[in-house]
């Protein structure tokens, strides 16, 4: 019980520090993905907005995974060490583990919220429906925020300040989003590209993600992709902890 109030203690206090230091950009994390859902459904949609928004929605849910894993954890590690926040961490007795398991469960809790605004908004608007198994959901979703967390983790592991941490975050997740079947399908680009596409984590969790909670497919089709999404995090994780330093 100690340990898990020290974890809901860390993760409480970053919510804390990104609403009272970065309030607005809370704000814009939960509006952009309902601009750009009425823009692209609008603008792509042609004749059937609820097709276009039923591809659209889990693809601005998967990109919002990319962008809490490079930028919600790799730049915000490279802040903290940037104003010896790490440190100040480090000499707590906090475990180390704890500590990152907090960033973990505070993006989740802010993913999950931008999840649910979009269900909701495409409900209502566009009459799509998340018709897949919540449980199939949440490991998918679960499995996809680990991945991209371990390897944002290696970009606050490897960078040493913010504004090059936000730099690589921006050169990652803007391209990946666009080219791992988020926004535009992969099937418009030619067949030889499209193959390389779908070898990217990216690509494999929207894909599976979009299969489970629209289509209610279940997890065991996308095994492969899952096994390869669990190769990505374990690299991650281990690069990372290689490299991480404190100060």
């Amino acid at each position: 019980m100690t340990v898990l109030r020290i974890l809901l203690a860390q993760t409480r206090a970053n919510f804390v520090w990104y609403f009272l230091r970065d309030g607005e950009m809370i704000f814009w994390s939960l509006a952009i993905p309902v601009f750009f859902l009425f823009v692209f459904s609008f603008a792509l949609g042609g004749g059937s907005t609820k097709q276009t928004s039923t591809f659209l929605i889990p693809g601005l849910i998967g990109a919002q995974v990319l962008s809490s894993g490079f930028w919600g954890v790799g730049a915000m590690l490279a802040t903290f060490r940037e104003k010896k926040l790490l440190r100040r961490i480090y000499l707590t007795p906090i475990p180390s583990w704890t500590f990152f398991a907090s960033l973990v469960l505070y993006r989740m809790s802010l993913l999950a919220l931008q999840a649910l605004i979009l269900a909701i908004v495409g409900g209502i608007v566009f009459h799509v429906h998340v018709v897949g198994d919540p449980v199939s959901i949440g490991v998918i979703l679960l499995l996809g925020a680990a991945t991209f967390v371990s390897l944002g983790t290696v970009i606050g592991a490897v960078v040493r300040s913010t504004e090059s941490a936000n730099n690589i975050a921006s050169v990652l997740t803007v391209p990946l989003a666009f080219l791992s079947d988020a926004y535009i399908p992969i099937d418009r680009f030619p067949a030889a590209i499209g193959s390389v596409l779908r070898l990217l984590p990216s690509t494999q969790f929207i894909d599976a993600f979009r299969g489970i909670a629209m289509y209610g497919d279940s997890l065991a089709r996308y095994g492969a992709w899952i096994a390869l999404l669990c190769v990505w995090t374990v690299v991650g994780t281990v690069v990372s902890a290689r490299f991480f330093r404190w100060v």
